[in-house]
């Protein structure tokens, strides 16, 4: 399970957001009403993450 992450953000497009993390990225979706609060890109971030295991994927969550 992967439940806190802390690191740079890369990228923001809407719903994902692209999180590196000790030189490994994670593309995590967040819900719209907390996108436009996350900090600018380069700067760092400490999230905490849901992670979904599915037959068809494997998905991280932010809330």
């Amino acid at each position: 399970m992967i439940g806190r992450l802390r690191g740079n953000i890369l990228e923001k497009q809407p719903p994902l957001v692209l999180l590196e993390a000790h030189g490994v990225g994670y593309e995590i979706y967040m819900p719209m009403t907390c996108f436009y609060e996350l900090p600018e890109l380069q700067h760092e971030a400490v999230i905490f993450t849901h992670f979904v295991v599915r037959e068809d994927a494997q998905l991280l969550f932010w809330f």
